[in-house]
């Protein structure tokens, strides 16, 4: 590595120094910073660094702009740099580079003029490198002696029925084993299947017996192949891979072979909150994209370091590389994939394997290689990588209001993110909701909890920009999935919403209390499909108490929705609608007639301000779900009632003009 020793000068620094301008607001020429240079460190060292860039020096960083490395060819006014935290911004000739400069983590800290550098850490070059993994090692060994983390005791660990075996040298064959009891401890992966066109490997009725056997290393994909090497280099003898360790279907399979392999899924996937809460860690194969990509870095990172002196005459060094950061812009694909907000959130340990560097995430800290992570500043800000899933993290909390806060944060994140197989809406979340009932007990519903029924029926999806002129807020899928009054029944881009959260409301008005029932639930029930009560359902329903208003299908003035309702009785007011979907997937024509039922309300000295369903008649008092309404009714004898107050029981609540009847919802 080279070295460039940084004079030591004497002098009064004068806030007119080029470095103490050098910030994101202000960009300074190159024979400003030079001018400083000869009187301050700092501003030498950066003016050094600028020239190293051009004529590329930074190895891995920069590229020389000059095939015979003359400078004078390059107009120094052509130069101009700018600075924010450790990233020091560098344009020349159109041409931008941008480097990141940090001290050693392992060293005290120093100040060079006064200015005090960023922590960093040096990375492996690849993130297969043996200095990746012992750092990796180091995380885990700190975690399970130091932290309060979730450690299970082998003899108490209850296992997935199937594991891989993957000790051995670098390409020896894995085999698939039963478990038995002792199998511990194991590793997870989490990964993509991804485009089937693309190497696979899966465990099916006819290939479990020579899996047992043996699994070459060259029929491995690549994908899985890395997930062994991680493995056999941090000491962990088995491995947990869905697609080896859960019979899986193939084109060619019998209605017997059909039967047993669902009954496999079923068993497995209503013990995958276990399966992964009992891991040892699990690996995030965040750059795969499908199971042949592989996970480890493409791209090596290579560091330069400077020699300066510091503000008390010691020698140190400043590192200078490209920047590794860890924003929400740089969120993996992998992580907007329906199946892998549970391997994300369930684990008690995730290691990352990302494009530049190893992060580790366990439920008392977030870190990683680089030490962007661990910046203070950094893991207090919205634009943190991991900021949207912060809370779930957590396990759920034992209290009603905090189960029913987690319980939302949880499906809105996984109703922001994809599924391949539209049927997996309920399986892909069964691990969350198999966590929740280990905590809080309860009723499941087909993505909704008993005990929060009244709440989570009022559930909307938030249209994107501009969503109506692309065809509609979300799309009933064609095959029976859930009820209607699920969020499950709809797909959609765009995360679960709900009309308020615990005391606190998100439109009309700032609700000075809780919502109260403005009608009765007299029966709920979900009939699961398999022996998984938190996986498929094969039907649903609602019995309630309510009251029905009717209204008219229209298109919406303003734009905002695909569709919205008028024409309510003219004692009510909309105050917003939310329809599930467009109209066709619910074979519903501009004019028809729908209905509003009350669900929850508030009552205000004006009136009652209602969150309801707006409902499709489909038989003789059954019906179901299309959208979800806020609505004013007005009281006939305004001024009765204290503002605010909700001490009338809402239970027997009629829209005005109607009566209380007794209705099913499908």
């Amino acid at each position: 590595m080279a070295t460039t020793r940084v004079p030591w000068n004497e002098v009064s620094i004068k806030n007119s120094c080029a470095h103490r301008v050098l910030h994101v607001w202000y960009r300074i020429t190159f024979p400003e910073l030079r001018s400083s240079a000869s009187s301050c460190r700092l501003c030498c060292l950066y003016a050094d660094i600028a020239l190293d860039c051009v004529r590329g020096h930074l190895p891995g960083v920069s590229k020389a702009l000059f095939k015979d490395g003359a400078e004078e060819k390059l107009k120094l006014e052509d130069l101009v740099m700018t600075k924010s935290h450790d990233r020091l911004a560098i344009q020349v000739l159109e041409q931008n580079f941008t480097l990141s400069i940090f001290r050693d983590g392992r060293t005290d800290g120093f100040e060079v003029e006064g200015e005090r550098f960023d922590r960093g850490y040096r990375v492996g070059r690849y993130t297969n490198s043996r200095e990746s993994f012992e750092r990796a090692k180091e995380w885990l060994s700190e975690c399970l002696t130091e932290h309060a983390c979730p450690r299970p005791g082998t003899a108490r660990v209850l296992l997935p029925k199937r594991l891989l075996v993957v000790e051995g040298a670098l390409d020896d064959p894995v085999r698939l084993v039963e478990t038995r009891g002792d199998e511990y401890p194991y590793v997870c992966l989490s990964h993509r299947w991804g485009d089937p066109r693309h190497k696979q490997l899966k465990t099916t009725t006819r290939t479990v017996k020579s899996h047992m056997e043996k699994i070459e290393w060259v029929d491995l994909p690549a994908t899985f192949r890395d997930s062994v090497t991680v493995c056999r280099s941090m000491n962990v003898k088995y491995l947990w891979i869905d697609s080896l360790c859960i019979l899986q279907s193939f084109s060619e399979i019998t209605p017997t072979e059909l039967e047993v392999t669902r009954q496999d899924f079923a068993q497995e996937n209503s013990t995958m909150a276990r399966t992964y809460q009992n891991s040892h860690f699990t690996i995030s194969a965040d750059l795969s994209d499908h199971m042949d990509s592989g996970f480890f870095s493409k791209h090596p990172v290579d560091d330069y370091r400077k020699e300066v002196i510091t503000d008390d005459g010691n020698r140190a060094f400043v590192y200078i590389r490209e920047p590794i950061n860890h924003y929400q812009d740089n969120v993996p694909n992998l992580e907007t994939r329906g199946w892998t907000l549970q391997e994300f959130l369930l684990p008690p340990r995730v290691l990352h394997f990302g494009e530049f560097d190893i992060e580790w995430r366990c439920k008392t800290q977030i870190t990683c290689e680089c030490g962007h992570l661990d910046r203070q500043e950094y893991n207090q800000s919205p634009w943190h990588r991991h900021h949207s899933t912060e809370v779930a993290v957590k396990p759920p909390p034992n209290d009603s209001e905090g189960a029913l806060k987690w319980w939302e944060r949880v499906v809105h994140e996984y109703t922001s993110r994809q599924l391949t197989n539209a049927a997996d809406k309920l399986p892909a979340l069964s691990g969350l909701a198999q966590q929740r009932k280990q905590v809080r007990g309860g009723v499941y519903l087909a993505g909704l909890w008993q005990d929060s029924l009244l709440h989570d029926l009022c559930w909307y999806h938030v249209s994107n920009y501009n969503v109506a002129t692309s065809g509609g807020v979300g799309h009933r899928h064609p095959h029976y999935r859930a009820p209607s009054w699920s969020w499950a029944a709809v797909d959609t881009d765009s995360g679960c919403s709900w009309w308020w959260t615990g005391p606190i409301g998100l439109h009309s008005r700032q609700l000075t209390k809780e919502p109260k029932p403005a009608c009765v639930i007299l029966e709920s029930i979900c009939e699961p499909a398999t022996t998984d009560d938190t996986g498929e359902v094969r039907s649903g329903f609602l019995n309630i108490k309510t009251s029905l208003t009717s209204a008219e299908i229209c298109r919406d003035p303003e734009d905002k929705v695909l569709w919205t309702i008028h024409k309510l009785d003219p004692s009510l007011t909309l105050r917003f609608f939310k329809p599930d979907c467009g109209l066709e997937d619910d074979n519903l024509n501009f004019g028809d007639r729908v209905f509003c039922a009350p669900i929850v309300g508030i009552k205000y000295s004006s009136g009652v301000n209602c969150g309801g369903l707006a409902l499709k008649q489909v038989d003789t008092n059954v019906y179901q779900r299309v959208g979800f309404c806020n609505i004013d009714a007005k009281h006939t004898n305004p001024g009765t009632h204290q503002e605010g107050t909700t001490t009338v029981d809402l239970e027997n609540f009629a829209w005005p003009g109607s009566g209380q009847v007794r209705i099913r919802i499908i």
